[in-house]
């Protein structure tokens, strides 16, 4: 990947909210308690949305990895290298979770009238329930790990990275995990702007020395090196 590509790989965070809240908006699956009746009379006359939605959900999968991974490369160069790392993984899982959703419609929308009643309706809870697991499991590791990496190497604002972890951490609890969720509609183009912004600039020092990280030269500005332009400008 050039340096280009690379340092607009944080936008890919715009992307996958963008695919997955057009996926989950577009249309309203039937609800887990309904008739397997339903489901089929629902799959047999949506097919075109269904596969649309599945086209998104795959895209927004996509997008997550590359968005983590950027987010993740980010937290690295600061020093993070376990926390990036935890945080890729989070990623893979949610993308993991937004395919099996898409997979499960597919099946679905594939041949519904030769589903039968039963089959249609056990697909259908797996479709409303099976992939939220690994979803809201990603998005909690995703988002915990990438805040508690800002706030230990110092590369982003504080209050970003308090946010950030707070997201992770409602995240994890039970069924409070869609708030998480639905809160990285906000949080992912924030950070992805942050990340874009700061990608350029070498950091000052490394607080977090996970990984060997070389500081370049010309950032190595001591306090009195400071203090001492400060000095000049005011005797100017």
């Amino acid at each position: 990947m050039n340096a280009r590509a690379r340092r607009l790989a944080p936008f890919a965070g715009y992307l996958m909210v963008a695919f997955i809240l057009v996926a989950l908006f577009m249309m309203q699956a039937p609800e887990s308690k309904a008739s397997g009746a339903k489901v089929i009379s629902f799959f047999t006359h949506h097919k075109t949305a269904v596969h649309v939605q599945s086209l998104l959900l795959a895209y927004g999968a996509l997008t997550a990895i590359v968005f983590f991974t950027a987010v993740a490369n980010f937290v690295r160069s600061r020093g993070s290298q376990i926390l990036a790392t935890t945080s890729i993984v989070g990623g893979a899982l949610m993308a993991a979770g937004l395919c099996i959703g898409a997979g499960i419609n597919e099946t679905l929308v594939d041949q519904p009238g030769r589903l039968s009643v039963a089959s249609a309706q056990t697909l259908n809870l797996l479709s409303t329930n099976a992939f939220g697991v690994l979803l809201i499991a990603g998005v909690a590791l995703a988002w915990l790990s990438a805040g508690i990496a800002m706030l230990r190497t110092k590369s982003m604002p504080t209050a970003l990275g308090v946010v950030t972890t707070i997201v992770g951490v409602v995240s994890t609890a039970g069924p409070l995990g869609w708030i998480g969720f639905l809160a990285t509609a906000l949080l992912a183009p924030v950070v992805a702007t942050y990340v874009y912004l700061r990608s350029e600039q070498p950091p000052a020092e490394i607080t977090l020395p996970d990984a060997k990280v070389t500081v370049p030269a010309q950032a190595r500005r001591t306090k009195s090196d400071a203090k001492s332009d400060a000095g000049a400008k005011t005797s100017a």
